[in-house]
């Protein structure tokens, strides 16, 4: 059974605020807003839709390790990277995993090798079945569709 995960758009006339956890408006989990793994290729709106189990994935590696930076969150169709990689787990799918179309991967800022490390290490530990290790950056994602429990470099 799928965990859920519920976006929290309501907010409180008297202080702009949600009304359930303190999530302010655009918030997705306690630590990550919207805006942080939106599209920002300038083409679109960034209104794509991010898978929930991703991110509690990600909530739970942030709350293990502190804050994270989201390099590269989910891709519209219209994105230069979406356009030469149209296979990507950035991109919006509906992969029936009861989430509707929604994009399943995020790429995450890393400062050194003890800190991405630290990020694989706390990613396998949140249940991610697929890792790619970059430079700069370790990709995390929960695309069901794609060979699991597989890492791989850039």
């Amino acid at each position: 059974m799928p965990r859920k995960l519920k976006i929290l758009y309501k907010r409180n006339k008297k202080n702009k605020r949600n009304t359930k956890k303190g999530y302010y408006m655009g918030s997705i989990t306690r630590n990550f807003s919207h805006s942080e793994v939106a599209c920002k290729c300038g083409k679109c709106k960034g209104n794509s839709r991010i898978s929930q189990d991703l991110m509690l994935s990600l909530q739970t590696m942030r709350d293990s390790l502190g804050p994270l930076y989201i390099n590269s969150g989910v891709r519209c169709s219209r994105h230069p990277e979406s356009i030469s990689r149209p296979t990507s787990s950035h991109i919006p799918k509906d992969i029936d995993d009861l989430q509707g179309k929604c994009g399943h991967a995020v790429d995450v800022k890393v400062e050194n090798s003890r800190h991405k490390f630290k990020i694989i290490d706390a990613a396998l530990k949140a249940g991610i079945r697929r890792i790619g290790v970059g430079t700069n950056f370790v990709h995390i994602d929960n695309d069901i569709t794609k060979p699991q429990a597989v890492m791989w470099t850039y």
